[in-house]
């Protein structure tokens, strides 16, 4: 029966065809990544894409993370991840952490979480399109923006 279903599974995934990596350069575009908070940006970064197999080389962009921290320079409440809202402090130190938590033929999804003190106070999902700019509010006044990076004056595709 565990055979069965193993080999189903690779059927789907070779029917599947190629998804989006990051991490990964096969000659893709580039994306940049920010988060801001009021307007202001407390990271960025940016990184090549490549569309390729599941069971390619280039997925092993899945195990990057990237993490930063900031200060935040007012209060946050954040609501929708646990029953009851939190509150991080004013000044208080925030960490953050990205990483690549799903796949697609079209879409990446990207894990984002937030924690101070040993508690997460969000984890979450954006959903990056290596063509277009998406921009998801993690809370009031803190987003995460993705887009692909323009060369040489055109976009890249």
């Amino acid at each position: 029966m565990l055979l069965t279903v193993a080999i189903a599974g690779l059927a789907f995934a070779s029917q599947e065809g190629p998804v989006w990596f990051w991490f990964a350069a096969c000659g893709g575009p580039i994306m940049k990544l920010e988060v801001r908070l009021d307007q202001k940006i407390i990271y960025q970064s940016s990184f090549p894409l490549c569309r390729a197999e599941r069971s390619s080389a280039h997925s092993e962009g899945q195990k990057k993370q990237l993490d930063f921290v900031f200060n935040a320079p007012r209060a946050i409440v954040w609501q929708g991840y646990r029953d009851e809202g939190n509150t991080t402090d004013s000044d208080q130190e925030i960490e953050g952490g990205i990483w690549l938590a799903g796949a697609d033929p079209d879409v990446m999804l990207l894990g984002v979480s937030f924690m101070s003190r040993g508690s997460i106070y969000m984890n979450t999902l954006h959903i990056a399109y290596p063509d277009r700019r998406q921009v998801s509010e993690i809370e009031p006044g803190l987003v995460v923006i993705t887009e692909p990076i323009e060369r040489g004056g055109e976009k890249s595709k």
